[in-house]
Formats: structure tokens, sequence, C-alpha cells
């Protein structure tokens, strides 16, 4: 009997494949530009393009250029508006990162606890209804106080983690649907989050300057509208006839104890 992965080629022999189709490749630049979208056409074909979109929303918007935007604008707004010296705006921070500390937490409610019958495109609305009200809240009040400061920069924390965690469950659903594209998803992941920092990092400084920090950190709401967006446009199967009283304490006691640890 043939091995299924012989006969279908593979994803990488797929791929050789495609760039067969459209024409001997020399290791010419065109053929190593076009090798690119070739990757990323198969992964939106086998994944479904939503998939793509919500990687690049996630893990390049969000997570890579809002992230690096974010701790620039947010060092010179605790400085320039907040008023706040060094060990006072070290504190605060803290405070901010603390959703990131549950991140388990929000992966547990995202695998047990689906809303009506998704377990993923709601938590990314939320997400992006989270980290979108609290920066234009930011942006648009002048003259806002501490604590309410602190508060709209630690729902867009939580929004951002909601957000990764919700995309790394989705990840693993779809390596378990698709071994042997986990790898392919992986470097999808990384290659995002690092050339959105890369772009975050090199236009932080300008908008910072040009906008000022109430201005940059409105700007973040755009990345949390594009993780809304994904979870409208996510392809997802609809869990029905969910029993919500199954989901107990007592179920997930172990992971509890661990995180303790």
């Amino acid at each position: 009997m043939m091995d299924p992965d012989a006969k279908e080629g593979g994803p990488l022999e797929e791929a050789g494949g495609a760039g067969a189709e459209s024409g001997p490749c020399d290791g010419s630049a065109e053929c190593g530009v076009a090798s690119p979208f070739r990757w990323l056409r198969r992964l939106s074909r086998e994944l479904h393009w939503s998939f793509v979109l919500a990687v690049f929303a996630v893990y390049g918007a969000c997570q890579g250029v809002g992230n690096a935007v974010g701790v620039v604008a947010a060092s010179y707004y605790s400085k320039d508006v907040l008023r706040l010296q060094p060990s006072a705006a070290q504190f605060y921070q803290g405070i901010v990162d603390s959703p990131w500390v549950v991140k388990p937490i929000w992966g547990l409610l995202t695998d047990v606890v689906p809303v009506a019958g998704y377990r993923r495109r709601p938590y990314f609305l939320l997400a992006g209804v989270i980290g979108a009200t609290s920066m234009l809240m930011i942006s648009l009040q002048s003259n806002l106080g501490l604590i309410p400061a602190v508060l709209a920069l630690t729902a867009q924390s939580a929004g951002a983690a909601i957000a990764d965690v919700t995309l790394d469950a989705l990840v693993a659903q779809n390596s378990i649907t698709h071994p042997p594209l986990a790898a392919d998803m992986q470097s999808l992941c990384g290659f995002c989050s690092s050339f959105g920092s890369l772009i975050g990092y090199s236009i932080s400084g300008l908008l910072v300057h040009s906008m000022g920090a109430q201005g940059a950190l409105g700007l973040l709401s755009i990345p949390s509208a594009l993780v809304f967006s994904a979870g409208i446009l996510l392809k997802e199967s609809r869990v029905t006839n969910f029993n919500y009283k199954q989901v107990s304490l007592r179920q997930h006691t172990p992971l509890f104890v661990g995180l303790n640890c």
C-alpha cells in the first residue's frame, strides 16, 4: 500500500510542485520573491485564509507593532502625562503586565467554555473590543487620572493576552488536524512577530515625537480592531448542545495545582 504522504507529496514537495508548475526555478530574484507568496497561498488553502489573517493580526499587528509602540509610548506617557517617578512607573507597569501572568486561565476558558457555540471567535472579539476601547479612552481623555489610566493600560494588556492565548490554542488545534503543517505555522507566527516588532520599534519614536504619547497609544486601537476583524472572519465549526454544567472546578483541579506550584 502506498504511503499517503508519498502520494500527496507532503507540504515541502507540494510547494516544490507549485514552483514546477509556474516554471523552472534557477535561483533568480523573481523566483525567490515568489516562493514566500506560494508558501502563504498554500497555508491559506490548507488552513483557510482566515487563520492566516488571524496570525497577521495577533502576532504581526497586536504583539509585534502594537507591543513595540506601546512600550515606548507608555513610558513617555507615564513620565510626561502622569508625571510618575521611575520607581512608581515600574510599580504600575507590573500591574499593567499582570494579565500576562494569568495567561493559562485565558487558555483554559477558550478550551472548555465556548460562547454561543464557538471556542475561539468570541474571545478574539472580546480582546479586540477591550483593547480598542481602552486605548481610545486614553487618547481622547486629556485629563485622565492615574487610576483610570492604569486600568485602561491593564485592559489593553488583557486584550492582547487573550488574543495571544486564543491564537496559541488555534495553532495547537490546527497542528493536531494538520501535523505536516505544524512547523510552517510556527514559522509564520515567528516571522509575523519579529517583522512586526521591527516595524514597531522603527516607527515608535517618530510616532511619539509627532503625535505625543497619547496619540501614539491611541493608534494601538488599530491592531485591536484588526483582532476584532479576525474574530468576525474566522472560520470555525460551531459546538452544538454543549452542557455548561459539565464545566466544574473539580475537573480542572490538577491544572490549578500545577499553576500554584
